[in-house]
């Protein structure tokens, strides 16, 4: 289905915490095969694709700082499951006109 996939698989789990729960300890490899019998369509790079423009936008629109490894977006994530990270730190605060424009694969 494409990065479209994506954002509504994220919808999904924000929906349903049982989803998000069974989904945070799976690989990503069992990610994909169980969102996809799950019925979400969608591939591995068109995940990293969005999940990608999510946290560039995040550090250079509202961080304010460059892309590279002293972010201070990068810490959020530490003990959390990336999934949950994810959610948290990237799906949620943004608007659905954002996602709309992330699920275009825009900046």
């Amino acid at each position: 289905m494409s990065r479209q996939g994506v954002l509504k698989f994220f919808q999904a789990c924000v929906e349903d915490e049982g989803l998000l729960r069974r989904f945070n300890p799976k690989s990503l490899p069992e990610l994909l095969l169980h969102a996809r019998s799950s019925g979400f369509e969608f591939t591995r790079d068109e995940l990293a694709n969005v999940i990608g423009v999510m946290e560039a936008h995040t550090i250079t629109e509202r961080l304010h700082e460059e892309v590279n490894a002293s972010s201070s977006l990068w810490p959020r994530m530490w003990g959390k499951p990336r999934l949950q990270y994810v959610i948290d730190e990237l799906y949620l605060p943004f608007s659905e006109a954002e996602r709309a424009r992330f699920s275009a694969g825009a900046r």
